[in-house]
């Protein structure tokens, strides 16, 4: 070991008598600088301008255009300039000689030298570690372990390029030739993981050598003994090398034997690494502060459920615009969206099956026959087009008319299976509420939500903005309800149906046909047995549902609301969550808006069988239709204003034109003569209202909306107001479903979230970052170089 530390201490000597390391270190030292400092520049500018930051720690330093990553990609320009002498030195000026006749082994020689890069890596750490320094003071509550797992990675990574370049360097006496090789080399690693991907048997080796992303765990929060391990066997094959190439010239080896050693290093290293990357033995440990790498405590729980082999199948009908993830050469890529699960559930086991049918788009008319563009899809995507199945052969096996024959998936446990979908959004693969909420729906009955149909009400599978598909059963979103555990099914109010009274919840939303005697009854007597309830109403068609919530001791009232707006036409109301709405588990902040359009106010009766409370609330006028058509606000001095100058909208005078907006925003039609109109105070209103009551052993829960249209297509896609009604809806739902679903995956709030320095600041971080260290480090560099010339 003493022999191994002289020749390092030697080299390291060698290295800092030349110009190449100081240079080095202070292009580093200016580049990590300028990276850091333009990342923080960035954020600081963006919270300036109001912008709420969270999770800076990742923010500036994880992810793809984060600091570490920028580093990662530029490390391989430094390293071949600093190895490419190391033993290409010895070879041209014939010191290689001495060596050889010293009392070192080769063996010594190279781990020597390599000691003396990995001592030079640590001065490379040390500048990220002045970053992390500066990091401390610029970002409040810092994640050290996740920038410590980080810089791991890149200190790991130093090393194995420096004994790629190391072994380089004893392949010529050309210190160029070298450097040139080492980055040939590097450039193989990266290049090689894309070989082979549509042959099953090749595809995992050669994605096994890759270095390309290798150090990506690391540096995003996630230490892997997969990666790890991949590391150290890159350094040891490349090591070895360059031992075994040494030795060639201290000893004759026959060629027949040199080439089965080689050949056998480099397939034992192989099938060592192909091993310790396999799930059932890696390991993991997440740095992050929250352990945002790793499944949340509900999803472990829902896995440590499981007693057999989980299975997923993938179809993939190659004329579906996800089909290029299913093709072979993304079937790494494809699998890896799963490795949160594999880590807990080894056996996982991932098929896929290749089809065509029609997609039911006008997709399918694009060619001749479907067959046709099935062909050519396959070329496209690399496919085997004989190993594709053909309509009537994949509906032998399955039938995905439900799914519209999309890229879908079936997620297998025993005698039971549910689909696993890709979603139209900006992430488009399944996410660990979505995955868990599979898997959950395999090991209990999942939630069943009916949508009351036959008199008008709004529908769960239409796409119109009055309709409730996005919240209920759009598959390609997400959020959606059937997306998240549920089951979702439309009940038709006939003489022969019955309510099934297993439900989690029946919808009923803004009928516009009366219910005949026999409906109120049915639905009298469901809520009579304790079913849960969602009832919506829109002014007009108010008296259609009174008849049942008659029964819940709850009256819609007949004034419409209005609420004055800068911004919004009067009959959208911002209404804001009631404090009671924690008792049933609804989470919002206290600021977030929930929009009502065109709602009317609720109240309970004297009495009633239920405990109440609102749920949403806002402040509001009502407007009250009178009798002979004549229409005032409440609580009001009277106003008149005739039709046809109301018509003329922008002709009138100001108080006369805010009150013609008035009734034409909220969707009350003129009269055809002169009407009454009067100015009202903005006062506090129930808009919806949540009941409970414990009957037969059980919690019966209801909701009241005195209006329909919250819970819309439309509502979710305004764009000119940001609302919390969509996860209003959710959490109403996750409310009847007792918590089951959809899978709580919340983790706890970033606490990093304020940068804590300014402009000014930051002008004097650059100057000392890349100004004053780099120039200390030239000065001290010279002086050395300097002092070594006159010697």
């Amino acid at each position: 070991m003493k022999k191994i530390i002289k020749i390092a201490k030697l080299e390291l000597g060698l290295l800092f008598y030349s110009p190449i390391a100081w240079l080095t270190l202070i292009i580093f030292m200016v580049q990590c600088g300028l990276t850091f400092t333009n990342l923080i520049d960035a954020k600081e500018t963006s919270q300036q301008l109001g912008t709420n930051l969270k999770d800076l720690t990742v923010g500036v330093f994880g992810g793809h255009n984060g600091f570490f990553s920028a580093i990662q990609n530029k490390l391989y320009l430094y390293i071949p300039l600093l190895t490419m002498g190391l033993l290409s030195r010895e070879l041209s000026s014939g010191s290689i000689k001495l060596l050889f006749s010293s009392p070192v082994t080769s063996k010594q020689i190279v781990l020597g030298k390599f000691l003396s890069m990995m001592c030079y890596g640590l001065l490379l750490v040390a500048v990220l570690l002045l970053m992390v320094l500066v990091a401390s003071f610029s970002i409040e509550e810092l994640d050290f372990k996740f920038l410590a797992g980080g810089i791991l990675g890149l200190y790991i990574l130093i090393c194995a390029y420096a004994s790629i370049g190391l072994f380089m360097s004893s392949v010529t006496p050309y210190q160029v030739v070298a450097a040139i090789g080492t980055l040939a080399i590097l450039a193989v690693l990266n290049f090689v993981g894309t070989i082979g991907q549509s042959i099953d048997v090749v595809r995992d080796i050669t994605y096994w050598l890759s270095i390309s992303g290798r150090a990506d765990n690391f540096i995003n929060g996630l230490i892997s003994s997969k990666d790890f391990i991949y590391f150290l066997l890159v350094i040891f094959l490349f090591l070895t090398l360059t031992v075994m190439r040494l030795n060639k010239g201290r000893k004759t080896t026959s060629s027949t034997t040199v080439t089965l050693k080689y050949i056998g290093l480099v397939i034992g290293v192989v099938a060592l690494g192909y091993v310790s990357s396999l799930p059932s033995v890696d390991a993991y440990y997440d740095t992050t502060r929250f352990k945002k790498m790793t499944l949340t405590d509900k999803s472990k729980e829902i896995i440590g459920q499981l007693d057999g082999d989980l299975k997923i199948t993938t179809y993939v009908n190659i004329i579906n615009s996800f089909a290029h993830l299913g093709s072979p050469k993304f079937r790494i890529f494809d699998k890896s969206k799963f490795d949160q699960y594999t880590r807990f559930l080894p056996n996982l086991s991932m098929d896929y099956v290749m089809y065509y049918d029609s997609t039911f788009t006008k997709r399918d008319f694009q060619y001749k026959s479907l067959e046709e563009m099935a062909s050519r899809s396959a070329t496209a995507y690399g496919i085997d087009f004989e190993k594709v199945l053909r309509p009537e052969e994949i509906r032998e096996k399955i039938d995905l008319s439900s799914e519209r024959n999309t890229f879908v998936r079936k997620v297998n446990y025993k005698d039971r299976s549910t689909s696993l979908r890709m979603f139209f959004d900006m992430i488009t693969y399944p996410g660990e509420a979505e995955i868990s909420a599979a898997i959950k729906r395999l090991l209990v009955s999942p939630p069943v939500i009916g949508v009351l149909t036959g008199n008008g009400e709004r529908s769960m599978i239409k796409s119109g903005d009055n309709d409730y598909e996005d919240l209920t059963n759009n598959k390609t979103f997400r959020n959606s309800l059937i997306n998240q555990g549920f089951d979702v099914v439309e009940i038709e109010n006939a003489p022969d149906i019955t309510i099934p009274d297993t439900l989690a919840a029946l919808v009923i939303a803004d009928p516009i046909e009366p219910y005949s005697i026999e409906q109120q009854t049915k639905l009298q007597d469901y809520i009579k047995n304790g079913g849960n309830l969602l009832i919506a109403g829109e002014p007009k068609k108010a008296h259609l549902l009174q008849p049942i919530l008659d029964v819940l001791g709850v009256e819609f009232e007949t004034a419409r609301l209005a609420q004055q707006s800068e911004d919004l036409e009067m009959h959208v109301l911002k209404s804001t969550l009631s404090t009671e709405a924690e008792q049933i588990g609804i989470r919002l902040t206290r600021d977030t808006i929930i929009a009502h359009s065109g709602a009317m106010g609720i109240h309970t009766k004297e009495k009633s069988d239920f405990n109440t409370f609102p749920l949403t609330i806002a402040k509001a006028q009502k407007i009250i239709s009178g009798d002979n058509q004549t229409l005032k606000l409440s609580n009001a001095i009277t106003f008149k204003l005739d039709l046809d100058v109301a018509n003329d909208v922008e002709n009138l005078g100001d108080t006369s034109r805010t009150k013609a907006k008035i009734i034409k925003s909220i969707g009350i039609s003129l009269p055809d003569h002169t009407f009454d109109l009067s100015d009202g105070q903005e006062e506090e209103v129930t808009v919806s209202m949540a009941l409970s009551r414990e009957i037969k052993g059980k919690e019966q829960k209801i909701i009241v909306s005195g209006d329909a249209d919250f819970l819309s297509n439309a509502e979710f896609s305004r764009f000119n107001l940001r609302t919390g009604n969509f996860s209003l809806g959710t959490q109403i739902f996750k409310w009847f479903a007792n918590g089951e679903f959809p899978v709580d995956i919340t983790r706890p709030e970033a606490i990093d979230n304020t940068i804590t320095v300014d402009q000014k600041d930051l002008s004097w971080i650059k100057i000392i970052l890349m100004g004053v260290l780099p120039l200390l480090v030239a000065v001290s560099g010279a002086t050395i170089l300097m002092k070594r010339k006159r010697k």
